[in-house]
């Protein structure tokens, strides 16, 4: 039997700087192989956007691999049965991959898959896709494995891989999934090139505006580097933008780099701690929020009441992808104001997401919805969000053609025309506000005061700080309990964004 390295994509789709592709070709021929896992996108945090993306990058990388020797083979159904396959036609000598970080579900994945590698003697090698490290993690010395690892040189394409004599296998037909009906009309498109296409225009164009912009729900479409889907399923490297941004002396690179730096200290978060996709951070905010669909329907729909919140969310809808000020002021008004689970919340804006990053994500969502202990909480008022980031109401009127006629003065809160003019107000086709904000603002405000109150909350908040905490440097007085939980308490006021 033929000896091969089976190289195993997953959401690294490229093969430039891909230190997987360029390990695997140096003792063996390789078979390059993506898999379709039903169960894992089955789940209600995926959804046709993403494969949408997915397919088209797969294209793109299968059309990549072609042109140095072998196409990329394409296989659905379950990872050890399609390699148990691959093992009854060929010797594996080894199995060679990155290292993923990526929801419950894939973690399970690959503890089986292991196993199964060990069971056949063969070694499985994983790389680094980001600067997020496994195993027992010092977090004072995290920045500085963060910066070596990011300095690293980009790695070429090889020139050259030999063919391998297998059925390449097709994309399976979108009838397979259990999506829901949708469309994603705004999204963008997937693969390497569109990526790369992207990053240059915006590196060219826009990185003068990003920090301008990057707060605005419709500058931020164009401002924004764009490039998180691209990310996200690896079509480019996050080695590949710093150095892009290396290259200017712009104060916005400076700043985009930061950004990407937290990229992967979330990231790590979830690595350290996989359970954070569905458990508290901090015991004492477990089911402290109850479910109600028809809230969730409404919030997820962009059918609340208020106009920002549902131009957000409808535009979200649209295009698949929001700013990030925009995203955490949706996460905090479903947990704070409609009080819903961050669970449900979460999984609903997940699947809205083609830059799906469980790492990220989940960590946010907990973050917004003040379950951390070691974050600054902030209530974001909707309202006031409006008028700062659309003052003119131009967005609002973009995604809500019910208030196209409504005039600049009611456009962030219509139901005070009713005030002025009963009849007019009555002549509006837009759902009333479905709660108060200040009522439910100041009653979650007390709920998550009260919790913080109970005994040994804070000796559970400075374990959390020591195990996840940000920080460059080493603090200093570190297990002075006191210290750690003082600095915690006045940190955690829920700050009112009005």
């Amino acid at each position: 039997m033929k000896g091969i390295n089976i190289l195993w994509f997953k959401k690294d789709l490229r093969i430039f700087d891909n230190e997987a592709l360029c390990e695997a070709i140096k003792d063996n021929d390789i078979l390059p192989i993506y898999i379709i896992e039903l169960d894992i996108w089955n789940q209600n945090t995926h959804s046709d956007r993403q494969w949408q993306f997915c397919k088209e990058s797969l294209i793109d990388l299968r059309n990549a691999l072609a042109e140095i020797g072998q196409p990329l083979i394409i296989r659905t159904g379950n990872v050890i049965n399609i390699f148990d396959e691959i093992s009854s036609k060929f010797k594996i000598k080894g199995l060679y991959s990155h290292q993923e970080t990526g929801d419950w579900l894939t973690y399970k994945r690959d503890q089986k898959v292991r196993e199964w590698a060990l069971s056949k003697n063969i070694i499985w090698k994983e790389f680094l896709q980001f600067s997020v490290f496994r195993g027992n993690l010092d977090r004072n010395n995290w920045s500085k494995k963060w910066q070596k690892n990011s300095e690293k040189n980009l790695l070429k394409a090889p020139l050259r891989i030999n063919s391998i004599n297998l059925n390449i296998g097709e994309i399976p037909s979108d009838k397979i999934f259990s999506f829901k009906k949708e469309t994603c009309p705004g999204r963008m498109q997937g693969g390497r090139k569109k990526g790369l296409e992207r990053m240059q225009y915006f590196f060219s164009n826009k990185l003068d505006s990003y920090s301008k912009d990057i707060s605005s729900p419709e500058k931020s479409f164009d401002s924004c580097t764009r490039l998180s889907p691209y990310i996200c399923w690896g079509c480019i490297s996050l080695k590949e933008i710093f150095k892009r941004a290396n290259i200017s002396k712009n104060n916005n690179s400076r700043m985009l780099k930061s950004r990407l730096t937290w990229h992967c200290h979330f990231i790590q978060k979830l690595e350290s701690e996989p359970e954070l996709e569905f458990r508290e951070y901090h015991p004492f905010f477990k089911n402290i929020r109850e479910k109600n669909n028809e809230l969730l329907y409404s919030w997820s729909s962009g059918n609340t009441g208020f106009p920002f919140i549902d131009a957000c969310m409808r535009s979200l809808n649209f295009n698949g992808w929001i700013n990030f000020r925009m995203r955490a002021m949706l996460m905090s008004f479903a947990s704070y104001n409609l009080w819903l689970p961050w669970q449900d919340s979460g999984s609903e804006l997940a699947n809205k997401f083609v830059d799906y990053e469980p790492g990220i994500h989940w960590n946010q969502c907990q973050m917004q919805s003040g379950t951390t202990s070691i974050n600054t909480n902030r209530i974001y008022n909707p309202i006031k969000q409006g008028k700062d980031h659309d003052p003119q109401g131009k967005f609002i009127k973009k995604w809500i053609p019910e208030l196209k006629d409504i005039s600049l003065n009611f456009i962030h809160e219509p139901w005070l025309l009713s005030i002025f003019n009963q009849e007019e107000y009555e002549k509006i086709n837009y759902i009333r506000p479905i709660i108060d904000i200040p009522i439910s603002t100041r009653t979650a405000k007390k709920k998550i005061q009260e919790i913080t109150k109970k005994d040994g909350y804070w000796d559970i908040s400075k374990e959390i700080y020591l195990k996840h905490g940000s920080r460059k440097r080493p603090r200093k007085n570190i297990n002075n309990k006191k210290n750690v939980s003082k600095e915690k308490e006045k940190q955690y006021e829920l700050k009112l964004d009005f």
